[in-house]
């Protein structure tokens, strides 16, 4: 028992320590960051793909012409994952499970089937996105990158469609997790946050493959 929590400390620490040696304005994780860990370890992400994620969301901003604050690990799940479905695909030939692509695009085509199926009618701008998914699904191989520009859209939709109290509601919450922080470097983390809970709420689905 005392060397699993030894482990779980360990896990919890190299990803805080990771990023803050980008974040040098800030000491130390708030509890919101300290959750999404906690969900990464239930998934049991390895340690190898978060910090690797972490690094490039960093890097990224870095060789962008306008730069964007990052002040949560939020903004940096985007990355994580994707080199989590690196860190799979790497796994090829080794004992480690590893979830086949065609299993993935599978499972993908059924949580967007059934979310047309179900879906609210304050929602319905999204059917088209869905349609052009499952149409890049269809292809003898998917892309990638056009699927994640079809995730992009379906989450900016999602945030022109929320309402002007449900993006106050999110950025006073996100104020207690950083306090003293100006909302203009607040805006990125209070969208980020908005859209995941929208997508969990009403279980709308990523079309990206490597959220699967």
């Amino acid at each position: 028992m005392k060397e699993d929590w030894s482990s779980r400390q360990d896990y919890y620490q190299k990803i805080a320590r990771t990023f803050l040696k980008h974040q040098t304005s800030m000491f130390f994780l708030p509890p919101r960051d300290l959750a999404l860990i906690a969900e990464w370890e239930k998934l049991s992400l390895p340690l190898e793909a978060i910090i690797e994620g972490i690094e490039r969301t960093f890097a990224r901003q870095l060789s962008r012409k306008r730069k964007k604050k990052i002040f949560s690990l939020s903004l940096c799940e985007k990355e994580i994952l994707k080199a989590y479905a690196q860190y799979q695909e790497r796994l090829v030939g080794q004992v480690a499970p590893r979830i086949d692509r065609a299993d993935k695009i599978e499972k993908v085509r059924r949580e967007i089937n059934n979310c047309l199926e179900n879906l609210p009618l304050e929602f319905q701008l999204l059917k088209e996105y869905f349609a052009k998914a499952l149409g890049v699904l269809n292809e003898k191989t998917p892309d990638d990158n056009r699927l994640e520009q079809l995730d992009e859209g379906i989450d900016e939709t999602l945030w022109l469609l929320s309402s002007d109290q449900e993006k106050r509601e999110i950025l006073e919450e996100i104020k207690k997790d950083y306090p003293g922080k100006p909302e203009n470097q607040l805006a990125e983390i209070q969208r980020t946050r908005l859209i995941k809970d929208k997508r969990q709420a009403h279980k709308i689905p990523y079309v990206s493959l490597y959220y699967y």
